[in-house]
């Protein structure tokens, strides 16, 4: 593979439209400086400084396919409450088309809050972190709005990722729909799934984890993920044409059909600033390099390049087409 076309690759991402489905999320950042330890409890004082809001889950997938020059349509539910209407305008501000993502009264939209912390002038590190996560239940209308949504998208996509944070987007009437949509068009689909990583039957790839992978896989050893044989056999009885693992600083694991296994190291430093978000990364990028047409392996390498730009910023963030043709262009594309 040549530095030339992982940089067409890149160039092409700006032609593509992903559908992104799934668990949308607000991330919350409380900043705030400390200097002392609390006489009520083992705990340090937080002098609060200012509350910032970031996509995630979903929407922070979807915000990394905008921000790496693609187009992407946001699909989902959140609440008709503050924290959704925050979380829809960051999308917008984003360039991210929100008009399928659903705010009814009746769901709430989880969020997810970290302290962050430090002395005067000194790095913020996280200190606590609060969830508000809410089990989405909604009636046969709205389930069926849902669904319609999902099938328009999905009809003018070139790829579908499946962000599931197991918040009950999506079901799997919803998703056995949204694949069967896509496969009818050969449209590339992606599982990003917390829980459920081999449970979408016909989906092009699942990009767990190393602990929801060896979940999904019933092993207990890590040596188990390049064991070409034994993920193929998985892949064939949950229907998932191929599986990406994804290892931190051991880089990843490429798994095929047919036992074929490739690993591939890291891109950039292996001391990561922070890893929130990493995953949501990964999985927009494989979806954006998929629709652009390249193999698996490629798009593995092309998501290595986009993770090690996120993984040196602080809080939930992404990577832009210039920081990944900069590293490509530096010789990291190997």
């Amino acid at each position: 593979m040549t530095r030339n076309r992982f940089l067409a690759l890149l160039d092409a991402f700006a032609t593509r439209r992903i559908a992104v489905v799934g668990d949308f999320l607000l991330d919350q950042y409380m900043l705030g400086t400390t200097a002392r330890v609390s006489r009520e409890a083992p705990i340090v004082v937080v002098d609060y400084q200012e509350t910032v809001n970031h996509p995630g889950g979903a929407a922070n997938a979807a915000q990394n396919v905008t921000a790496l020059g693609g187009s992407a349509v946001a699909v989902g539910v959140v609440g008709a409450d503050r924290e959704g209407e925050a979380l829809a305008a960051l999308l917008r501000a984003r360039g991210v088309d929100t008009s399928a993502l659903l705010a009814l009264a009746s769901a709430a939209t989880s969020l997810k809050l970290r302290i962050m912390a430090g002395e005067m002038n000194a790095q913020k590190q996280q200190v606590a972190r609060v969830d508000r996560s809410h089990k989405l239940v909604l009636d046969a209308a709205a389930r069926g709005t849902l669904v319609d949504v999902v099938l328009s998208a999905a009809s003018q996509c070139d790829a579908l990722l499946l962000a599931d944070y197991g918040l009950g987007v999506i079901s799997d009437d919803l998703a056995r729909a949204a694949i069967d949509a896509c496969r009818a068009r050969h449209v590339p689909v992606v599982v990003d799934s917390r829980y459920r990583a081999l449970a979408f039957r016909g989906a092009t790839v699942a990009t767990p984890n190393e602990v929801e992978a060896m979940v999904a896989l019933g092993v207990e050893d890590e040596s188990d993920l390049l064991d070409g044989a034994r993920i193929a056999r998985s892949l064939a009885g949950a229907g998932i044409e191929n599986l990406l693992v994804k290892r931190g600083s051991k880089g990843m694991v490429v798994c095929g059909p047919q036992g074929e296994v490739t690993s591939i190291d890291i891109a950039g430093s292996r001391q990561a600033t922070d890893v929130t978000g990493a995953g949501d990364t990964v999985a927009a990028v494989v979806s954006l390099s998929l629709a652009a047409g390249a193999t698996l392996v490629e798009a593995a390498r092309m998501a290595t390049f986009a993770a090690a730009v996120v993984v040196m910023k602080r809080g939930t963030a992404t990577a832009s087409p210039a920081e990944l043709r900069e590293l490509i262009e530096a010789g990291d594309a190997r």
